[in-house]
């Protein structure tokens, strides 16, 4: 009987550890699950940005490709200043130009009128030329008026589009790295920083996107900015000969004192109705003044010639 009891006590201790090992390998095998993906999140969290440096440069480490072979990007302004006699005539060329060469006008500005005659109309504008066509555009256009100014610039911003681009690659990798951690995640506090990285990332990637888009059109169109005044006498060349320049003055002078007398004459003739009024408050100021210091009527009544014959 004691024999019987022993091997029956044996049997279910047997049985009990045989339940509660299975139940703990169960439990021990999702456990390293969460933890082997905690793990891989955090190591890749620790990882992702080894390859950038603290100034925010891409490095070889991140296993991007840096492209070294990019052509020079330069972003080239032209901004000339022109004078012409013939307003309209420059202006509609210079648009037809843009026209012709498949630019665009970004801005344009006109002042002034014809109605007091040339020299007080003016146009300002800012073009956007294909950065290939624009040593044609700024000759013709320069032939159209007297340029009395001209200025170019270039900007060489090939490290920034560069370094704009690899960073773009670095967040593209790292997304796809962290979509796959999203399959393979099972707890919800990975998942929720998984996602909140995602989020930084996409927000990111259109900011770097928006730079290239605009990096791309101030290279591929060049910037012309224009200054256009309305002259009755355009300005002589700098560089002159004695004779020319002696020639040059004196037609000048000529020209100022012409303007001067031409100028004086139509004020006068403009102002006459002023000078009328002027006058006429003159005389009735003259009368005023008379009748209080000296006593004198203000308008005086012929007298009547007495006649020596008549009766009183």
């Amino acid at each position: 009987m004691k024999k019987r009891v022993w091997i029956m006590a044996i049997l279910m201790a047997g049985t009990l550890a045989a339940g509660c090992g299975g139940a703990s390998k169960d439990t021990m095998s999702a456990a390293s699950v969460t933890e082997e993906t905690s793990a891989d999140y955090g190591a890749y969290e620790n990882e992702a940005w080894d390859g950038v440096a603290e100034d925010g440069a891409v490095t070889a480490e991140s296993g991007i490709e840096i492209p070294t072979n990019t052509s020079q990007k330069l972003i080239k302004t032209v901004t000339l200043n022109m004078e012409t006699r013939e307003f309209e005539t420059v202006l509609s060329g210079i648009q037809a130009k843009v026209t012709e060469t498949g630019g665009y006008t970004e801005t344009s500005e006109v002042n002034g009128s014809s109605y007091y005659g040339r020299g007080n109309r003016s146009a300002w504008l800012t073009l956007r030329i294909p950065a290939d066509k624009l040593d044609t555009f700024v000759t013709t256009v320069s032939g159209l008026g007297n340029v009395t100014s001209k200025s170019e610039s270039v900007e060489d911003i090939t490290l920034q589009y560069v370094d704009t681009e690899s960073h773009k690659k670095a967040l593209e990798t790292e997304q796809g790295r962290l979509l796959t951690l999203m399959e393979q995640a099972e707890s919800m506090d990975d998942i929720i920083k998984i996602e909140t990285r995602l989020s930084e990332i996409r927000y990111e990637l259109q900011t770097y996107e928006t730079t290239l888009r605009t990096y791309d059109n101030q290279v591929s169109y060049s910037t012309v900015n224009i200054d256009l005044y309305e002259v009755d006498r355009e300005s002589a060349p700098e560089k002159q000969s004695f004779v020319s320049e002696l020639k040059t003055r004196l037609t000048d002078n000529i020209y100022h004192i012409s303007r001067g007398l031409r100028s004086f004459a139509i004020w006068f003739a403009a102002s006459l109705p002023y000078f009328a009024i002027f006058a006429a408050a003159a005389f009735i100021v003259i009368k005023i003044v008379r009748k209080i210091v000296w006593k004198k009527p203000i308008f005086h009544k012929k007298e009547e010639p007495t006649d020596p014959t008549s009766k009183e």
